[in-house]
Formats: C-alpha cells, sequence, structure tokens
C-alpha cells in the first residue's frame, strides 16, 4: 500500500477506536489493518496507538500524527475536488446566515438576480442577529457588520454600510428640528439594543468631538429589533440612526427628514465571511464573485 493508504488507515482506526470497526469502514480485513499500522509504527520508530483487547486509543505522538493525517488528507480531497470541479456548471445548496434586517431588504433580490444567472443553485437562509458559528453549524457563508474575532474565517469586504439620523417630519414639526448636536439632549432617541450601527454608539463620537453629554438625552425607546425602531421613527415618536438602505427611500419621498446630514458618520463594513481551510466549491465561488460584483456596481452607480 501507498503511503496515503497507510494514513487513511491510521485515521479510521482513530476515529473508530478499534481495528474491526476500521477495517469495516475500509472495507479490508482487521488483520490486513493491524498489519498496516505496524508498518507504519516501524518505519516511524515510534508507537502511535495504544492497544487493549477491547479498542485502541492514540500515544501523544499518535495523537500529534492524527491531527497532521487529518490535514493532510483533507487537502488532497479538496485538491481532487478543485480539479473535478474546475469545469463544471455550479449546482447545489448554499447554507447563508445573515442578519436580520440586511437579509429581508437586500437578499431577496440578490437571490433573485443570482438565480437567474445559477438556476442550479438553491439557498437554505437563516436570518438572526445572534452570533453564529458557521464552522460549527455547517453554513457556507455569513453576512456580517463589525469586527471579526475567529481566526478560523476569513471576512471579505464587500459593501460600506452608510448611515442616516433621522426624524419623522411629525416629530420635528412637535419637538423642533436640533440646529445643532447639542440640542440633541432636548430630544427623544430611539435605540436598537443589538445592532452595532443603531445603538447609541452612533452618538459617541458627537459626543467626543463636541464635548457635550449624553446623559440627559431621553431614550425613548430601546429595543432589539431594527423595524420596530425604523416603523417608530417613521410614526414619529423620535430621532434614530438608520442605515440608508432602509432609510433611503423614505428620505427621498419626504416620509423622513436627515439631520446633521454635514456630519461625517463613520461607516461600516458589510463582510461575506466564509471558513478559512473549507474547499470553496463552484457553487460557493460563483455566489462570492456575484455579491462582490453586485455591490461594485451599486457603488459604481
Amino acid at each position: 500500500m501507498s503511503r496515503i493508504d497507510s494514513l487513511q488507515t491510521f485515521v479510521a482506526v482513530v476515529r473508530s477506536r478499534n481495528f474491526t470497526n476500521a477495517a469495516d469502514a475500509l472495507g479490508v480485513t482487521p488483520s490486513a489493518v493491524s498489519k498496516q499500522i505496524s508498518g507504519l509504527e516501524e518505519r516511524l520508530g515510534v508507537r502511535l496507538l495504544n492497544r487493549t483487547t477491547r479498542s485502541v486509543s492514540p500515544t501523544e505522538a499518535g495523537q500529534l500524527f492524527y491531527q497532521h493525517c487529518e490535514n493532510i488528507l483533507e487537502s488532497i480531497t479538496e485538491a481532487e475536488k478543485l480539479v473535478t470541479d474546475f469545469d463544471v456548471t455550479p449546482r447545489g445548496k448554499l447554507r447563508i446566515t445573515a442578519m436580520s434586517n440586511f437579509g429581508r431588504r437586500e437578499l431577496a433580490r440578490i437571490f433573485g438576480d443570482f438565480s437567474e444567472r445559477y438556476p442550479d443553485i438553491s439557498f437554505e437562509l437563516h436570518i438572526s442577529d445572534r452570533p453564529v458559528d458557521i464552522v460549527k453549524e455547517g453554513y457556507d457563508f455569513a453576512l456580517r457588520i463589525g469586527s471579526l474575532e475567529d481566526s478560523r474565517l476569513i471576512a471579505k469586504p464587500v459593501a460600506e454600510q452608510k448611515i442616516a439620523v433621522c426624524a419623522s417630519p411629525a416629530y420635528l414639526e412637535q419637538w423642533g428640528k436640533p440646529a445643532s448636536l447639542e440640542d440633541l439632549q432636548q430630544h427623544r432617541i430611539l435605540v436598537v439594543a443589538n445592532a452595532e450601527y443603531a445603538r447609541i454608539n452612533w452618538l459617541r463620537q458627537f459626543e467626543k468631538d463636541h464635548g457635550f453629554s449624553l446623559s440627559t438625552i431621553e431614550r425613548k425607546l430601546t429595543v432589539n429589533d431594527i423595524d420596530l425602531v425604523y416603523e417608530a421613527c417613521l410614526a414619529g415618536m423620535g430621532i434614530t440612526a438608520l442605515p440608508t438602505y432602509i432609510a433611503e427611500q423614505h428620505l427621498q419621498n419626504g416620509e423622513l427628514v436627515e439631520l446633521f446630514g454635514e456630519v461625517d458618520i463613520p461607516v461600516r463594513t458589510i463582510k461575506v465571511v466564509f471558513p478559512q481551510n473549507r474547499y470553496l466549491a463552484n457553487k460557493s465561488r460563483a455566489f462570492l464573485d456575484f455579491i462582490t460584483a453586485y455591490f461594485d456596481d451599486q457603488h459604481g452607480q
């Protein structure tokens, strides 16, 4: 047998903790598995497995060797997939998780355009604002805003999320339009509790740059749902910060009024996140290229 066969046999034994089960998985006899492992240990000059009458377990050296074997075999599998998948039409299912409001407002249109180009690809979309472990839960991609702290992931920036501070004409008629940032202390603020761009944090930079306190600002509504804050703003309940992909249409038709348009509010980056060591099949590469080009085209318009 080749060295690769030896590695596959060793990995099968460690995973099953039993020569017989490993032999069944590989379609060979237990004696052939035992002979293969003994030959591997002899060639390496180190004992890889602790053997008992009922089971086997890796030694310290065996555990280290097992981890490297897994990586080697995975790389070989991915290389084979890369070649065999090279000239194949993208097809299959993509599992994607996305932020709730962004998913509702943007992804239906993106998926519709994508499906026209790639009709053999389907989607399973999970909408949630909670942190999702995409490696553990088996997602192909996540669409996220904010920092990335997981070293297992790659984050590809695809768009900028711009923020507009807004109020309805009805609110401004009742409470007056703030002429300066300091005037916000006499106004009602609507806050999204679980979205970085819409928390009271959007005012922190104002406070830092202009030297006024946020402590007296009345937080009229704090809720963990951007859509409810958006509807409350339209209904005249207070002032809030909204992503422009939500607010733009209402700003254009006069249902909302932008405040402090001259103030530079830091933008947030929308990222497509995917596992670092996972082979990107044709379907995944197609989606990554498509969504990047989609936002590039929007930015250029």
